[in-house]
């Protein structure tokens, strides 16, 4: 058996500390994570290698000027533990997606029907399934674009079209997972960080949010996928639609329901009953413990990219939080309560910008949250704030050219990453930018 069984046994390991409440089970599996990723770092693809250097050399610095408290590691190892099972866990969806029929007739399900409804029916259909499958979505529904379009006779210039525009039209829609999912990493760091703000408080201002997106982005997008629907001239009926969205909404019935009798939040439930049920249904089918271990092995071991950006994250963004001066931040901020709306722009552009330039959208949340963390320690309403974050890791995911959604995209599309991110995604994001900086104002005065 290869070391490659350390990534299940660090994810196993950590939902046991969820549900138990052992923190040592949390140590155990960040142990696990780091032995894997140490055994594997010359396999990883460059920027996930560039980025541990950089938050080894942190960590270094922090440990040789800093000298920060010896409580801290503790809660670093718990982090990268949780935030690094958190891709993991929630990834395993692929193994089930891999076996339901029923997605190799999405696209021309949403292809269908009124021309009124096409952009956001697609938009919304991408978000939902991003928001179980993650980053597992984006190779899902390109992988079957592909596929699908193969099965009809169109011209080299019509299938690029066509692929541009789903393939945009699907990264837009994984953009609304940080304002609408319970299972968003961005929803799960701010309520770790902060536990009085759940995914039912911040909700409806991400639906405010994801409907100015969805309506910036509708006209241009629907053009696009109007012309591919009419080039395809498939007027047959997709099958298996209505159990495809039941088992969805069961799926996500059952989130809501062990998040309301347990203490676990909604993306932590997630991380409980994505792997328990993918697991029993594939042993239910396979009837082969050691074939079901493998595939789930496997599957860990696709994503250990991701896995590890997550993890590097969360360690970067927790030493920068220890090594800030974050009391005396957040102590200067409580002062004025215009600081708080000057705070959430800030958020919104420097998540976007960093994006751009390389650092991981998730470095940004960590570090923001745990100033966001003070300040509510502090009484400070920070709805303003955590709605700039939000938005700001919303468009960081589809304008940074280094962002594995982005990065996914350029190789289905053969695009190059740049203009993924700048050409398909540029205007777009220069025409919702003012639309979230009224939502940014209008929250601050209902919480002012």
């Amino acid at each position: 058996m290869t070391p490659a069984w350390l990534l299940p046994l660090g994810v196993a390991l950590e939902l046991g500390a969820l549900l138990a409440h052992l923190p040592e089970l949390s140590w155990a599996a960040a142990l696990a994570f780091v032995v894997y990723f140490l055994l594997f770092f010359r396999r990883l693809n460059p920027y996930p290698r560039w980025l541990g250097l950089a938050t080894l050399a942190v960590l270094v610095a922090a440990l040789w000027f800093a000298r920060p408290e010896a409580s801290l590691w503790p809660k670093l190892a718990s982090s990268v533990a949780y935030y690094t099972s958190f891709l993991g866990a929630l990834g395993l969806m692929q193994l089930l997606a891999q076996r339901l029929p029923q997605l190799r007739e999405l696209h021309k399900a949403l292809l269908s029907g009124s021309k009124v409804i096409l952009y956001p029916r697609y938009v919304l259909a991408a978000g939902s399934i991003g928001s179980i499958l993650n980053f597992g979505m984006m190779n899902l529904l390109c992988g079957t674009l592909s596929e699908h379009l193969k099965r009809y006779p169109l011209s080299a210039e019509q299938r690029r079209d066509g692929l541009r525009s789903v393939m945009v039209t699907t990264l837009r829609g994984f953009a609304l997972v940080p304002l609408l999912a319970p299972t968003s990493v961005t929803i799960a760091i701010i309520s770790r960080e902060m536990p009085e703000q759940s995914w039912s408080t911040m909700v409806p201002y991400g639906a405010v949010a994801a409907l100015m997106m969805i309506v910036v982005g509708w006209r241009r997008e629907t053009t696009g996928l109007l012309a591919l629907r009419d080039n395809i001239g498939d007027t047959s009926k997709a099958d298996g639609m209505p159990q495809l969205l039941i088992g969805s909404l069961l799926g996500l019935g059952a989130i809501g329901l062990l998040a309301s009798v347990t203490d676990l939040g909604a993306s932590q439930a997630a991380m409980v009953l994505v792997p328990a049920g993918v697991i029993s249904y594939l042993l239910w089918r396979e009837r082969s413990p050691g074939q079901v271990l493998e595939e789930v092995t496997g599957n860990m071991v696709s994503m250990h990219n991701e896995m590890f950006i997550f993890g590097c994250a969360a360690l970067l963004g927790g030493v920068l939080g220890a090594v800030a001066p974050l009391e005396e931040i957040a102590a200067w901020l409580a002062q004025e309560p215009k600081y708080n709306v000057l705070l959430a722009i800030g958020a919104l552009f420097s998540t976007i910008v960093l994006a751009v330039l390389g650092l991981a959208p998730i470095v940004s949340l960590s570090l923001t949250a745990g100033l966001l963390a003070q300040l509510a320690h502090l009484g400070v309403p920070i709805m303003t704030p955590a709605v700039g974050l939000m938005c700001g890791f919303s468009l960081a995911m589809i304008f940074s050219p280094f962002g594995p959604s982005t990065l996914i995209l350029s190789r289905y599309s053969g695009e190059s990453p740049y203009r993924v991110a700048f050409g398909w995604n540029g205007r777009f994001v220069v025409s919702v930018m003012p639309l979230l900086l009224l939502l940014i104002f209008f929250t601050y005065l209902q919480q002012s």
